[in-house]
């Protein structure tokens, strides 16, 4: 709880309104606005001998969204439309998730949690099969601090809550917090010194902290193109149940993490587009068991601003 306190106080600060420089970013008086869209949705997790994929989870799952904003009530509704193939023949997955995101002028925070029920597994040469006795459970925290918050708004590429009128890009203070848990009734996993194990329960908690940039490019004075990408350091700690056996600990692990984002549309001032998709890969090797968990995340977002004078 110490380490996840200081993370908000270092993204958050104080939190107060930065006051845009009116000639590169263009806040609105009037909040009120609809929105409407798709959201695709990819979870997946790979255990590895090697670089030989032995085992694939995957769970994937595209919906609508509809929201908007009225006075000081944001509202966001995801209305499931596919569960893309998992709920075919092999099984019918579920999946149940919570996001909140906060843009402010000065920092981003982004808090996501998501428990998934039911796989696709496949292993080597063999058959895809379903099962609905796997459950994962992710959850992250993170953000970025806006070093340069009074030329450069993250919510207006990712969320439209403003207009960059200037292209323009700010250093950023990034860090994030992540608690992943998988249960299941007996699943195998490849080991990389002991053959094969049988586990019920796998678990990791991250800890980053990185230094990245993000930069928007206005083109004929509405379009726009956000890259966004954030480096450091990572702290992994990790832990296992074999089957009827004590929980095992690895020993703890430092890596480098690179995480992205992107986003690119037109924000006039009445009517935006935007799709925008997040990235966040973690390829984990340790001495026993090497692991591949994506999330990946894109989003179609249409909108109108109610009472903007022309």
């Amino acid at each position: 709880m110490r380490i996840g306190a200081f993370l908000l106080l270092l993204l958050a600060g104080p939190v107060v309104h930065a006051q845009f420089d009116s000639t590169f970013v263009e806040t609105f008086t009037s909040r009120t606005r609809v929105n409407g869209g798709l959201r695709y949705r990819d979870n997946s997790a790979s255990f590895l001998v090697g670089e030989q994929e032995t085992l694939n989870l995957s769970n994937r799952g595209l919906a609508l969204r509809l929201g908007g904003r009225y006075k000081w009530i944001g509202y966001t509704f995801s209305i499931p439309v596919s569960d893309l193939g998992t709920d075919s023949e092999f099984g019918n997955a579920q999946s149940l998730g919570l996001n909140l995101q906060f843009y402010r002028d000065k920092f981003y925070l982004n808090a996501n949690a998501r428990r998934t029920t039911g796989f696709e597994q496949q292993r080597l040469n063999e058959e895809i099969t379903f099962r609905e006795d796997i459950r994962f459970t992710n959850v992250l925290v993170f953000g970025f601090r806006v070093l340069n918050s009074k030329h450069f708004s993250l919510g207006s590429s990712f969320r439209q809550h403003s207009r960059q009128l200037k292209s323009t890009g700010s250093l950023l203070l990034g860090g994030a917090i992540n608690r992943q848990v998988l249960l299941t009734d007996s699943l195998t996993l490849p080991f990389n010194q002991m053959g094969e194990v049988v586990i019920d329960r796998y678990a990791q908690t991250k800890v980053t902290a990185g230094l990245g940039y993000a930069h928007t490019f206005i083109f004929a004075r509405s379009f726009f193109f956000t890259p966004l990408a954030v480096a450091g350091p990572e702290i992994r700690f990790i832990t296992y149940d074999p089957l009827a056996a004590d929980r095992e600990i690895e020993r703890n692990r430092v890596s480098i993490r690179v995480r992205g984002r992107i986003a690119f549309g037109y924000n006039g001032r009445h009517n935006y587009t935007a799709v925008t998709a997040a990235y966040l890969p973690s390829i984990d090797n340790t001495e026993n068991l090497d692991t591949r968990v994506f999330e990946t995340r894109i989003e179609l977002t249409i909108g109108h601003r109610f009472n903007v004078p022309d």
